[in-house]
C-alpha cells in the first residue's frame, strides 16, 4: 500500500483477491448456512461456485469503496471520519447488492421443482456482512500501520532538517568572518558609546539564545521570529548602517501565525551574504505578509566576490515546508529583485518559545 499528497492510494493486494475470495466463498455457506460436506467436495463445489460470485461482487465492490475513501480522507488524523463514512457507504453497498442478488436468484429458480427457498434476508446480510468488516478491518489495520511507519520516518527527517537548520545558522554566526566583524563593531562601540556595546552583546547573546531555545520546535510563530529577527537587525545595522534598510510590514493580529524557525534569519543574511551594501549602492530587504504567505525581498546587486556559503539555507527552508505541510516555497528572481515567499501556518498546540 503506498499514498501520498499528489498521488492516489493504490492497494497492492493481488495476491490476497486471488487467495481470498474463493477461500471466503468456500468457508460462508459452512459457516453461516448449515451447509456440509456431506457429499465430498465435488458435490459441494456447485454451492462453492455460486458462493465464490457473491463474495466476488462484494470483495470487489468493497474495495473500491476503500479506495475512494481513502482518497478522500487519506490522513491518520482523518481516521474517524473516514471509517465513518467507510462502514456507511459499505453497509448500504451490500445491503443494496445483497438485496437485488436475492431476487434475482428467486425469480431465476422459482419455477423449478425443487427449489425451496428458506435462508432469510437477514442471514444473507450477515453472511455478506461480517467477512466484509473482517476484511476492510486487516486492509484499515495495515493503511494505518503503513501511514504511522510513515509519520515517524517524516518526524525523524524533519528533527534532521531542524538541526541542519541550527548548524547553518550558528555556522554564519560563528564563523570567523562573522566574528572578526562583530568583535571589532565591539571594539569600536567600546570607547565611543559604551551603553551602546553592552546593548550589542545583548543582542548578540539573544540572537544564540533563540537558536538554542527552538531545537525541539518544528514552527515558531511570527512574533518569536520577529523578536529574534529584531535582535538580529541590530548588530547588522550597527555593522553597515545607512547601507541597510530592513522594512517589516507585518499586521499584528497575524503575528500569531507561524513559520519554520529561522526562515526569515537565514533569508536576511543570505541576502546580506549575497549582495552589495555600500553608500553608493545600499541594500534594502522588505518583509511583508500577503495573504497566507510572508514574503522576503532585497534589491538584487550581487556582490563579485561573494562571502563563503555552504548555500544550504533555501534549500534546507524548502525540505522543511515540503516535510511539514507538503506546500513549496516561491522563489523569484528578476533583474532587479531576489523575493522568497514562505507559506504561513496555522498555531499548533502547544507551547511556544518565549523570547526576551
Amino acid at each position: 500500500m503506498n499514498s501520498s499528497e499528489n498521488q492516489l492510494f493504490v492497494l497492492n493486494d493481488r495476491w490476497v483477491r486471488i487467495f481470498a475470495v474463493p477461500i471466503i466463498g468456500f468457508l460462508v455457506p459452512l459457516l453461516f448456512f448449515g451447509e456440509k460436506m456431506e457429499n465430498g467436495l465435488t458435490g459441494y463445489l456447485p454451492l462453492w461456485l455460486v458462493s465464490a460470485f457473491y463474495t466476488f461482487i462484494y470483495y470487489e465492490g468493497s474495495r473500491q469503496i476503500f479506495l475512494q475513501v481513502h482518497n478522500r480522507f487519506p490522513h491518520i488524523s482523518q481516521t474517524i471520519r473516514r471509517i465513518t463514512w467507510l462502514a456507511i457507504f459499505v453497509l448500504v453497498y451490500i445491503m443494496v447488492v445483497c438485496t437485488l442478488l436475492e431476487m434475482a436468484l428467486h425469480q431465476a429458480l422459482r419455477g423449478m421443482p425443487d427449489y425451496n427457498h428458506q435462508v432469510s434476508l437477514l442471514a444473507n446480510y450477515m453472511a455478506s456482512i461480517i467477512p466484509t468488516i473482517i476484511c476492510l478491518s486487516i486492509y484499515e489495520g495495515v493503511f494505518y500501520f503503513e501511514q504511522y511507519r510513515k509519520a515517524l520516518l517524516e518526524t525523524e527527517h524533519l528533527k534532521q532538517e531542524n538541526v541542519l537548520s541550527q548548524l547553518e545558522s550558528l555556522k554564519s554566526q560563528v564563523n570567523p568572518h562573522f566574528l572578526f566583524n562583530s568583535l571589532n563593531t565591539l571594539a569600536a562601540l567600546i570607547p565611543e558609546n559604551a551603553d551602546l556595546a553592552i546593548e550589542f552583546v545583548h543582542k548578540l547573546s539573544k540572537v544564540y539564545r533563540y537558536i538554542l531555545e527552538i531545537t525541539d520546535l518544528s514552527t515558531v510563530s511570527l512574533r518569536e521570529e520577529v523578536v529574534a529577527l529584531n535582535a538580529y537587525l541590530f548588530l547588522l545595522q550597527i555593522r553597515f548602517g545607512r547601507n541597510l534598510t530592513v522594512r517589516m510590514v507585518l499586521p499584528k493580529e497575524r503575528l500569531d501565525d507561524h513559520i519554520v524557525p529561522l526562515a526569515l534569519q537565514m533569508l536576511v543574511d543570505n541576502a546580506v551574504k549575497h549582495n552589495v551594501s555600500s553608500t553608493q549602492r545600499p541594500l534594502w530587504i522588505e518583509i511583508r505578509l500577503e495573504g497566507d504567505q510572508v514574503t522576503v525581498q532585497n534589491n538584487l546587486q550581487t556582490k563579485n566576490n561573494p562571502e563563503d556559503s555552504t548555500g544550504l539555507g533555501l534549500p534546507n527552508i524548502r525540505n522543511r515546508y515540503q516535510l511539514l505541510v507538503g506546500k513549496p516555497i516561491e522563489v523569484i528572481v528578476t533583474a532587479q529583485t531576489f523575493t522568497v515567499s514562505l507559506p504561513v501556518l496555522p498555531a499548533p498546540a502547544y507551547a511556544r518559545v518565549a523570547v526576551v
